[in-house]
């Protein structure tokens, strides 16, 4: 399929360039000014805005059907009093569905690529194939999803499915507080042999900090250190409470840092350092979170946060610009998750494409696009997201395997089933 994009502004190596894009098959193959050419669909741009998808480098999307059943309370007693035992008593089939009403918000609001980190997996990973977004999928959650403690035979078995242009493996520690000694060991090891990436929650809450300070007689990043966790391609999620020797061991590792801001605030966790972890060089990605705790799909959203927030904690105004931002939320996130022909648009990348309606009052005067997508934009002025050269989204109808409308109708039953909600 050719699909020929054209009168565009088109945002590409963080500059808006007016003219067309060609996609062939799955492959950017043509990006400039404006051209005649065959094509088998024709796009009139209409003077909106193409830019990459972004990529949500932090998710838990089955848990959409938590949606505001645990709001205004800390994460400790929203994860372990509320989220915890509600996860009891899902079934795989509810993790489908709720896997499906993540995608299709996600979609619909430009994210093309995730990283999911949930359980059931052949649920997660029959949705993410049918659905068609591009996905780093964390393995394992837990170790009790394993029988009889055959982890290795688990996680071959999860991995021989995956590393194709859609879907990569990632080893996915929870959390220091969530896994004992020797399950984080065996995760390290396990990833150390199959030369495989490593991701965990870290640092999100001053209590963590504080129990793996006693416990450990160290900070998380010193405790990841001395276990070799950092000695691969590592992506952390959170790092709220890092003081400056904690940011320097994550420079040295040059980690991935994923910032989840929304979720942080309303968890009442904390505020990244981001401007330090920049001037350390640290590739500084955007996550949502799950919408348990943030509660929407909407990385307009976290881009404004993490445009100001550090602002003001610091007052100064200029020390994180709407570009960069926007490279966290698309360019950044592809390199951490490992998919290098992603984030941007540029020939011989890969086809993960989002218009954008310019025309919205909130954009008017369109005196700065750039600065537009972080501090006016919403997710609502998406009408267009491919991935991978094929549309997912258009125009309030949906291309991803399953009818919106049944996604809604199981998720609400679901809902219903495990809070006793009544109409």
């Amino acid at each position: 399929m050719k699909y020929h994009f054209y009168n565009a502004n088109i945002l590409s190596a963080g500059e808006i360039i007016k003219g067309d894009v060609v996609v062939e098959d799955n492959v950017i193959t043509y990006v400039g000014s404006s051209i005649d050419t065959i094509s088998d669909r024709k796009i009139d741009v209409n003077g909106n805005l193409l830019m990459a998808g972004f990529v949500n480098a932090h998710t838990h999307s089955p848990m959409s059907i938590f949606r505001g059943i645990a709001d205004d309370i800390d994460l400790n007693s929203w994860l372990f009093d509320k989220i915890f035992p509600a996860e009891q008593k899902l079934t795989p089939e509810d993790v489908y569905w709720g896997e499906m009403l993540g995608i299709a918000e996600q979609v619909r609001a430009g994210i093309t690529t995730i990283e999911e980190c949930y359980f059931f997996y052949d649920k997660l990973l029959e949705a993410i194939n049918k659905s068609g977004i591009r996905c780093r999928i964390g393995i394992p959650n837990n170790f009790q999803e394993c029988e009889d403690g055959k982890m290795k035979e688990f996680l071959d078995s999860i991995i021989s499915q995956l590393d194709n242009e859609l879907i990569k493996p990632v080893i996915y520690a929870h959390s220091i507080y969530t896994l004992s000694d020797d399950e984080l060991n065996y995760l390290v090891d396990y990833s150390a042999k199959n030369k495989l990436p490593m991701s965990m929650h870290m640092s999100e809450t001053l209590k963590e900090v504080g129990d793996c300070t006693v416990k450990n007689e160290c900070t998380p990043p010193e405790y990841l250190e001395n276990i070799g966790f950092l000695d691969r391609k590592t992506t952390l999620y959170h790092c709220v409470h890092l003081d400056k020797d904690d940011i320097k061991i994550l420079a040295d590792y040059n980690v991935n840092v994923v910032t989840c801001p929304s979720s942080n605030l309303k968890l009442a966790s904390g505020i990244a350092p981001i401007y330090s972890m920049l001037n350390q060089g640290l590739n500084i990605c955007i996550g949502t979170d799950g919408v348990a705790s943030n509660n929407a799909f909407d990385m307009f959203k976290e881009m404004f946060l993490v445009a100001t927030l550090n602002k003001a904690l610091l007052y100064d105004a200029s020390i994180i610009s709407a570009k960069q931002v926007i490279e966290m939320a698309t360019k950044n996130g592809a390199t951490a998750l490992g998919f290098d022909r992603c984030g941007d648009i540029k020939v011989g990348n890969l086809a993960d494409l989002i218009l954008l309606d310019l025309n919205a009052v909130h954009h008017q005067p369109l005196n700065n696009i750039i600065s537009n997508i972080v501090y006016s934009a919403k997710s609502s002025d998406v009408y267009f997201t491919m991935v991978n050269g094929k549309i997912l989204y258009e125009n309030g109808k949906f291309y991803i395997g399953e009818n919106i409308e049944d996604i809604y109708s199981n998720c609400k039953k679901i809902a219903k089933r495990i809070f006793n909600l009544i109409d």
